[in-house]
């Protein structure tokens, strides 16, 4: 089932230069994955509040222009077949004025709320979404964020109230607002990323103080957010 979502973008979407900031690509590619959800029977409120959740582990957006402003878009999402019995992928396809200028796709498990661990994914379930044999990207297995052992800035960060989503933990896309804020100041202005990726390790609770740490390797901008014990909690990779 390929199931497209048209959006209006609003002023807060944009950057000062009229093109699409990517917290808000991110923003529309997973409200076009929450549609596909409704139109397949899966509410994403009535499975939390069973205590079963999907759960995002990857990101992997390729773009190749952004958008402006007064621009039409349209995003493109279907699910794809299940090869594994605990992830499941999504893929997307970002139209601008009736051209695909976004590419991108995402890794889930379903979660037991719970006990905190993926379960096994039922057929009968990726059978709502009408999984179709279509891949955005070539590799089956996405690469990993380079490794970092050494950050040249770091900046602590206080989660705040509204950074908690119906699951009860940090959303997912407010990972990407913690990194933009370590970013170097020209990076960030630049506005100019044609890639990025984020691995979602261990969530982050509600009060949580944590911290995020910028290196530049392999070409890339590295992000890593650590919890307040230190822990791993999330690795994103900024390529311009």
């Amino acid at each position: 089932m390929f199931v497209e979502f048209n959006y209006q973008p609003v002023l807060e979407d944009y950057n000062k230069d009229g093109s699409l900031k990517i917290e808000s690509v991110l923003k529309i590619l997973e409200n076009s994955g929450n549609a596909h959800s409704d139109k397949a029977g899966d509410s994403i409120l009535d499975r939390s509040q069973k205590k079963l959740a999907w759960v995002l582990t990857d990101w992997k957006i390729k773009i190749d222009e952004y958008p402006k402003y007064g621009d039409k878009i349209v995003a493109k999402t279907w699910s794809q077949s299940v090869t594994q019995i605990f992830n499941v992928s999504r893929d997307f396809e970002f139209y601008c004025n009736g051209k695909i200028c976004i590419t991108g796709t995402t890794r889930w498990v379903v979660l037991d709320l719970t006990t905190g661990r993926p379960c096994k994914i039922e057929k009968n379930l990726i059978a709502k979404y009408e999984p179709e044999d279509k891949s955005v990207f070539e590799e089956v297995k996405l690469a990993k964020i380079p490794a970092v052992q050494e950050f040249s800035f770091e900046k602590e960060i206080q989660t705040r109230r509204s950074d908690i989503d119906f699951n009860d933990h940090v959303h997912n896309l407010t990972y990407l607002d913690y990194a933009l804020e370590v970013l170097p100041e020209q990076v960030y202005n630049a506005h100019n990323f044609s890639l990025l990726r984020i691995t979602y390790k261990s969530p982050v609770k509600a009060g949580e103080k944590i911290t995020a740490k910028y290196a530049f390797a392999e070409d890339s901008h590295i992000v890593y957010i650590f919890g307040g014990e230190g822990e791993l909690k999330t690795q994103l990779q900024f390529v311009q």
